[in-house]
This record gives structure tokens, sequence and C-alpha cells, in this order.
């Protein structure tokens, strides 16, 4: 369910069906054709559009609205209760396709979208209401059958209208999706309204030029809706289709307009047909200006993270021509914009890594995607560089792989840091194992040096520089073993940069 939508109690429900009855009379009051058939028919828009906004549970609003119009117009209950259900089903088919294919209460974002929405709530579920509701007067006996088709055009096509009309308005002003970029500001807006109010009374009200009042200038009415389109967005477009609709209703009913004809009824149906129509490509229009501009906004912030980033990003063609070229790339590779464009990718091989290229293309072409892939690549002064390197394919408006995107981040002092971290270790195993040496050793030796200072005391004089020369030996072994000792502190208690030079036993030291 749509997050946005609003909470459903009773005040609310009686409220969208006191508004839906006094549209709906409003409507009823421009019925030419029978008194439940009218070509402006602003409640379809009002239902379908709390349909999304509240929810399919607002369908008792709608269905208590449109048995309360039409029970106090013409009719039975019965026929009033078959026209109420026709409404409500109308409401809840075109809710339903809408947000099944149309993206929702999000149906004018995309052009596509407003076409769907055009062909399943405007068109396809108004024959809902048609249908039910000119058969229901029919079989009560309060419609001719032979006007079955007359009365059906005129329901529906009212009905399509309100979809186009009114629909897009509310929906679009209680919406809380994000704005379109502004490219236009209050005065231009109130300009925008004073325009389209003066068009609409001219060409429907013949405010300029009354002598004018029935000639074809409907096509006068596209400019300032095409202003809004390019310059505001779908809110402010629906707004404008509103206003030239109502004023356009008012004119034509005076007589005034491109749009009058013999009856009342004729000239509103072809009015519809009319605001309809631009309605519907106004909305796309708006719906692809503000996908552009969005994509605009996007690509901008892309270029922005591109320059400012630290990492080497640049773009190339699938035979590795170099085509765009970042600040990054000119810091980590060293060459300037101006001399790697238009150059293969080549440069940055290193001759022992030449070979990658090949590889690397042709994985670029059946697209697949290199990940965070370690090499060596070469700096224009001729330096070595690890880096980490991930390429991306892209395709084009199709799915033809055209180019590739990469992306390079120096890691040599991640690098670095790793050796120093591998010899490390290393140098703590070596000193762990001197150190379980040292203390393997200590305990004999202290064996034999005791044994060995007996002696000394008890051999002849003769014997006694040989156990002394034992005990000259022993005393450098146990000497050895302490600085074995310590070794095995300093490495796992406080490592320092000489513990190479420590582990060399043999090297001369002033102390133990």
């Amino acid at each position: 369910m749509d997050a946005r939508r609003i909470a459903v109690t009773p005040w609310r429900l009686l409220l969208l069906a006191g508004v839906y009855f006094v549209a709906a009379k409003l409507g009823l009051g421009l019925a030419f054709v029978h008194a439940s058939a009218t070509a402006v028919w602003p409640p379809t828009g009002i239902a379908l559009a709390a349909m999304l906004v509240l929810g399919y549970r607002a369908w008792p609003a709608i269905f208590l609205g449109a048995f309360t119009v039409n029970a106090v117009t013409a009719g039975s209950a019965a026929t009033s209760l078959g026209i109420a259900a026709g409404n409500t089903l109308e409401g809840l088919a075109g809710a339903l396709l809408v947000t099944r294919f149309a993206h929702g209460r999000d149906a004018f974002a995309r052009a596509r979208d407003v076409f769907a929405f055009t062909a399943l709530a405007a068109l396809l579920s108004t024959t809902v209401s048609a249908t039910l509701g000119v058969t229901s007067l029919a079989l009560g006996g309060y419609a001719d059958w032979s006007r079955y088709s007359a009365i059906w055009v005129t329901w529906w096509l009212g009905d399509a209208a309100g979809a186009l009309v009114v629909a897009p308005l509310l929906l679009l002003w209680s919406a809380g999706s994000r704005p379109a970029p502004r490219r236009a500001g209050a005065a231009e807006g109130a300009v925008l309204i004073a325009v389209v109010t003066l068009v609409a009374w001219t060409v429907f009200n013949g405010l300029l030029a009354p002598w004018l009042r029935n000639h074809p200038l409907e096509f006068l009415c596209i400019p300032p809706l095409v202003w809004a389109a390019f310059r505001f967005g779908q809110r402010e477009s629906a707004t404008c289709i509103a206003l030239m609709s109502g004023i356009a209703v008012w004119g034509t009913l005076r007589g005034f307009g491109p749009f009058v004809r013999d009856t009342q009824n004729e000239s509103l149906l072809l009015l519809q047909a009319f605001m309809g129509t631009i309605a519907v490509m106004t909305l796309a229009f708006a719906a692809v200006v503000t996908q552009h501009a969005r994509a605009d906004e996007a690509l901008a912030r892309v270029a922005a993270i591109v320059e400012s980033s630290d990492d080497a990003i640049f773009s190339k063609t699938l035979d590795g021509v170099i085509t765009s070229w970042n600040p990054g790339a000119e810091r980590l590779y060293g060459y300037p914009a101006a001399e790697a464009v238009g150059r293969s990718v080549a440069i940055l091989m290193p001759p022992e890594r030449a070979d990658e290229l090949p590889g690397i293309l042709a994985r670029l072409r059946r697209g697949q995607r290199i990940e965070h892939y370690e090499t060596v690549r070469r700096r224009k002064d001729g330096t070595r560089v690890e880096v980490s390197v991930s390429v991306s394919p892209t395709a084009d408006a199709g799915v033809t792989i055209v180019s590739a995107a990469s992306i390079a981040r120096d890691i040599t002092q991640r690098k670095d840091a790793e050796a120093v971290a591998r010899e490390r270790d290393r140098l703590r195993v070596m000193a762990g194992l001197a150190a379980a040496a040292g203390h393997e050793i200590n305990n004999p030796l202290a064996v034999v040096l005791g044994h060995a200072q007996l002696l000394e005391r008890e051999v002849d004089p003769p014997v006694r520089p040989r156990v002394r020369e034992i005990l000259r030996a022993g005393t450098r072994i146990e000497a050895i073993v302490a600085r074995m000792q310590r070794v095995e502190r300093v490495a796992f208690v406080a490592p320092r940069a000489d513990l190479p030079e420590m582990l060399d036993l043999n090297a001369p030291r002033d102390g133990p």
C-alpha cells in the first residue's frame, strides 16, 4: 500500500460524499440529452483521485454521493442504485488499473504512464459507469432504448473528460513526492495564469474581438499550456488545463468559441474532446520535460562527483581509446587530459602487463564487469603504481555496449602496509621460535654451568684452565639465551624497527 495514503475516517468519507454531491449537481445542471447524462462530469475525476489517495475503502462515500444526487434528480430508487453502482465501480476499476499499470498516484511522472492513465482510467473504466447507468435508466423506463447510444456517448465522454481534467489536478496537488526541478519563479507563474485566462477568454468568450466569437482559434490554447509544461511542471500544467477548461465550458454555453454547434450538448461534446486531447498532450509533455530536467540534474551531480573524486575515473571505447579523463586520473597517472584523451589505454600498461589489455576488452565486449582487479600501471614518468581497477561496460539507448568506464585507486600505501605487516608477522614467528629455543636451552645450561663451577674447585690445577673455558662458553651461551628472551618481549609487546638486527644473535652488543 502507498505510504502516502491518508487515513480514512468517517468525517473524511462524509466530506468526500458532500463534495461529490455538489460537483455532481453542477454537472447535471448541464445535462441536455438526458437529466442523468451530461458532457461535463467532474465527479469522475473526484472519485478516481479519492480511490488513489484514500484507498479503495473510500468507495462508500462515492456510492453515497452518487446515489443521493441521482435520487433527487431523476429516476427511481432502483435506477439510482444502478447508477451509483456504476459510478463506484468506475472509480474502483480506474484506480485498480492505474495502480497496477501506471504507478498509481505517480501516473503523471512519466509520459508512458500518462498515456496508460488515459487509456485505462479515462477511456476504459468510464465505460462501466456509462453502460450500467444508461442500462439502468432504460430498464427502469426512464430512457428510450432508441436513444441509448446518444445518451451513452454523452455519459462516457463527460466521464472521460472529468478523469483527464479533474483527476490530474487533485492527484498532483495532493502528492507528497518531491516537486520537479524549479525552472521559473512566482512572478512568471502569475504571468502564466494571466495569459492562460486571457487566451481562454479570447477564444471562448470573444473578449478582444467579439466578431471572432465562433472562429477556429482553438490553436491559441496550445502555446500557454506548452509554456506551463516547459517552464513549471505537471502540477502547474494541470492547473492551467482546469482553468482553461472551466472558462471554455462557460463561454461555449454562452454561444462563444470554435465548438459552438446547433445544440449545447453537441457543443460540449466537441469541447470536451478537445480539452481531453490537449490535457493528455500537455501532461505527457510536462512529464518528458521534468524527466529530462531531473536527468540533467543527476548528470550534473555525477559530473561534479567525477571531477572532485580522488580516484582516477575515465572512459574508453571498446578498442581501448580514452574518451574522458578526470583530474584524479591526471594526479594518479601524470598525463593531462589533453594528452590522454584520444590515445590508447595501453600507455598505462607496463611492458610486463601488456597482455592484460586484450583480455579486459574482450570481457567488456561480452558485457562483463571487472571488480577490484589489483594490478600495476605505469605513470607518465615511467614509475610503477599499484592500483585497484573496476571497469563497467556502458550501453547506448538500446542494449548495445559501446564503451566502458574505469575507476582506478592507488593502493601503493595499502600494499606497503600489508608487506610491513607480513614481515612483522614473520619476524614475530621467528622471535617466538628463538624464545622457545632459549627456554629449552636455559635449563640444561644451568646444570652444565653448576657442575663446571664445582669441577673448577675440585680438579687438579693443570686441568682448571680447561674447566674455565667451559665456564666462559657457558656464560656466553647464557647471554645469548637472555637476548633471545628479550627479543620475544620486544616482538610481542612493543615491536621496534630494529627487530631484524636484534634477531642477529651473533651481532656485537654493548650489553646483553
